[in-house]
């Protein structure tokens, strides 16, 4: 929602005191896939204004396929903001820095775009760079905003209200998975998860997922990663309990390897019993996919899976990149642009509260343009965004969002199937 005038100022000073209180309380009960993020709690620095928005990129590898599809959202949002005038009547500058994979590289990046004066950062992209990553942003005061980590561990994640998302969280995914199941009509269900820090968490979810629908799990099946020495042994056992759980569908939920390579194995055993296999969004991946061409058309048939939308279902939604994730990364940097402009500050403590507010309540707008002259014309404004629904919680995440519902070809490529799913928080 957005405000003008002296109640907009009003807004603005509560604001900066909530998050002022926040940045001064952390709690001492932090997960523990959370240490590593809640160590370095103690700010570092006082950001400073110039009156001018800088925005940095925490850019992932190339060979993760979300390189450029992130920058290209990033991209054009901000020419969209620069387009008409800017933020404080200058436009927004863009500085981009490497993530690397590991918890090292994704630190260097943050602390370059830092260096740089970037008042909001986009990323980081990968979830475990996230949780080692984010306390060393949001210590200097910089809103970080990722379209990508949708980590569980990142939900309660301390982040002095500093921390968004415009990818909803797995825990939103697990309740698409469950909407799923339920519309297959089948009466039991078997879970198989890759035995590791996604997936133990992410099969928790998805089991209560499935209680509030009033679905019964037959069993919840762990299975080493292809890391582990005795993945062979393994799948084997854990192909034998889906057997003898009897149950009608399975539910599949790993990384594109360990996946794909559970899918093969019970490609190699007879399993009657199953009639639709459901599995999570890393399955889509490059890697995967002449490994899934070559599974029999009876077991790829049957596999269904969500993943956060990545195409506007709707004719009329702005021009935006297509890809994984880059409306999300469109949204990212048109909220801060927004956040700022209505703050009538750079200073990310200063600003970040206002990013719930201009996502939620009010008349709809697609566009920074929009939104903008809206505000000008005393309007409350609601962004939604390309997508036509993008509403941030307090908590900093999405309070509903839109699932992919997809399937794969014969050549293993993967495929909408039919109406994304609308899921609430």
């Amino acid at each position: 929602m957005i405000r003008t005038g002296q109640g907009l100022r009003s807004i603005a000073l509560a604001l900066s005191a909530t998050v002022a209180v926040a940045a001064c309380s952390s709690g001492s009960d932090a997960d523990p896939d959370q240490t590593a993020a809640s160590t370095s709690s103690t700010a570092t620095s006082v950001p400073t204004s110039d009156r001018q928005l800088t925005i940095g990129v925490m850019l992932p590898p190339a060979a993760s396929l979300l390189r450029d599809p992130i920058l290209n959202g990033v991209e054009t949002a901000i020419d969209q903001v620069n387009d008409v005038g800017g933020v404080f009547g200058r436009r927004v500058r863009l500085e981009r820095s490497e993530e690397g994979e590991t918890a090292a590289d994704g630190a260097t990046a943050a602390q370059n775009l830092i260096d740089r004066r970037a008042d909001a950062i986009i990323g980081p992209a990968s979830s475990t760079v996230a949780a080692s990553t984010l306390a060393g942003i949001i210590s200097n005061g910089v809103v970080a905003c990722s379209p990508t980590a949708s980590a569980l561990s990142l939900d309660d994640l301390p982040n002095r209200g500093l921390f968004f998302r415009t990818v909803p969280s797995d825990s939103m995914q697990a309740s698409a998975i469950a909407q799923l199941a339920e519309g297959t009509g089948e009466p039991s269900f078997v879970i198989a998860y890759v035995d590791d820090g996604f997936g133990r968490p992410l099969s928790v979810a998805v089991s209560d997922a499935l209680a509030a629908v009033d679905l019964d799990v037959a069993d919840s099946i762990p299975f080493a990663s292809t890391e582990a020495d005795q993945i062979a042994v393994d799948l084997v056992d854990s192909i034998q309990r889906v057997i003898d759980s009897q149950a009608r569908v399975l539910i599949l939920l790993a990384a594109s390897d360990d996946g794909t390579q559970f899918l093969e194995a019970l490609s190699d055993a007879p399993v009657p019993s199953i009639s639709n296999i459901i599995v999570n969004d890393a399955l889509r991946s490059p890697e995967s996919v002449p490994r899934l061409a070559a599974l029999p058309a009876t077991t790829r048939e049957k596999i269904r899976g969500v993943a956060p939308q990545s195409v506007p279902n709707d004719p009329n939604a702005p021009i935006v990149p297509t890809g994984p994730f880059a409306m999300q990364a469109f949204d990212c940097v048109t909220l801060i642009a927004l956040a700022a402009s209505l703050a009538d500050s750079d200073i990310g403590t200063e600003f970040a509260g206002f990013i719930p507010l201009v996502s939620s309540g009010g008349q709809e707008c697609r566009t920074f343009a929009e939104c903008s002259q809206a505000a000008r014309d005393g309007r409350e404004t609601d962004y939604d965004g390309p997508s036509g629904l993008t509403e941030i919680g307090s908590a900093g995440d999405p309070t509903e969002a839109r699932f992919d519902v997809f399937s794969f070809d014969e050549e293993g490529n993967d495929q909408f199937a039919r109406t994304p799913l609308l899921v609430p928080a």
